[in-house]
């Protein structure tokens, strides 16, 4: 673990001197291409031009507060401009340099080397038929690659069973051409790669918080099985990130779900929740220096008590309620998720 940390060093000038190996560049090799080639015969399709949107105006420091990761999406589709809006935010060609050299977009990169590409499953964006696209950012359009059958359940599982990833109506995939940074940065080129990915993915937050849209970074998912999916020549060219894009309902307030008021605790009112319960996992609560701890496996967060039964988390939950039997003994937690959705943890012990 600790010898991966050193892909975030950087070199001291002497070290620098010692360890950079000279680039293709300085040797004079011509540069590669900044965009992957495609058949003069692909089916392309025209997306909105930039000085048509009529979307996306809003203030920019409403957007920084109110930006989250939202998982939870609505069944209804994009529109193409909304599409379009998202892919010209986060990958839009502005100037290829004459020199052939590198690419100037609407997000900065190390170099101007832009080593990203951008990839679509579409499952409900209107005037667009489902299938596996990427953008062609050098002409602003899409081009159609393939239908994936059963591409709902599969994007899903290939998420490590997340499964509103592959149900979002647009699912985002950014894959690495990391020779287009090594060709000048060699041995630099990955931590600035990583870089240039987390920019690039701010921006689809920030663009998707500008039209009312939600997303979310998803870096657990299944390397070879998704580069496999989507016919890649994995010696150049991989998956690096993923994020699904929809519509969001809007969260539902605490004070919806909990059912009695706001109120101190005492210490003897907390150990009477004490005890484990299970659904598929099992949650243990526990009292310590005077917080109720919810432990999940080596996993440890303090809840903060709204009332004596009921809790407002951050990273297990947005909330949880207690509830007893008749004579007094505990029963179930009902947990509300970060998506809105409840569910019951049953009493064991």
């Amino acid at each position: 673990m600790k010898e991966r940390r050193k892909l975030l060093h950087f070199f001291d000038s002497e070290e620098y001197e010692e360890i950079v190996p000279e680039s293709d560049e300085q040797k004079k090799v011509p540069p590669p291409l900044f965009q992957q080639p495609y058949s003069d015969d692909s089916s392309l399709i025209d997306l909105i031009s930039p000085d048509k949107f009529t979307i996306g105006r809003a203030p920019f420091l409403d957007l920084v507060n109110s930006r989250i990761s939202r998982r939870k999406y609505t069944s209804e589709s994009l529109t193409l401009e909304e599409l379009s809006f998202l892919l010209w935010s986060t990958q839009g060609v502005k100037e290829v340099l004459k020199s052939g050299r590198g690419v100037k977009r609407t997000v900065p990169s190390a170099g101007a080397k832009s080593p990203l590409e951008t990839y679509l499953v579409i499952n409900r964006v209107e005037g667009i038929d489902p299938g596996f696209y990427r953008y062609i950012s050098f002409n602003h359009k899409l081009l159609f690659i393939k239908r994936i059958d059963d591409a709902e359940e599969k994007i899903g599982d290939l998420a490590f069973d997340q499964k509103f990833v592959g149900t979002a109506p647009v699912v985002f995939f950014w894959t690495a051409v990391p020779y287009r940074t090594e060709w000048r940065y060699t041995i630099l080129s990955h931590k600035f790669i990583a870089i240039d990915l987390g920019i690039v993915c701010q921006n689809l937050y920030m663009s998707c918080e500008a039209i009312n849209l939600g997303t979310v970074a998803i870096g657990y998912y299944e390397q070879n099985k998704l580069d496999e999916l989507f016919d890649l020549n994995t010696d150049e060219e991989f998956v690096v990130l993923l994020a699904p894009v929809g519509r969001y309902q809007k969260e539902k307030k605490l004070t919806e779900f909990f059912k009695y008021a706001k109120k101190e605790v005492s210490l003897e009112s907390l150990k009477k929740l004490e005890g484990k319960y299970k659904r598929k996992n099992l949650v243990e609560f526990l009292v310590k220096d005077g917080n109720l701890i919810v432990k999940i496996g080596e996993f440890e967060e303090i809840l903060d008590p709204y009332n004596e039964i009921e809790f407002i988390g951050e990273m297990s939950a947005r909330a949880m309620r207690f509830e007893f039997t008749k004579d007094g003994k505990p029963e179930k937690v009902v947990v509300l998720t970060a998506e809105d959705e409840e569910f019951e943890l049953n009493y064991v012990e």
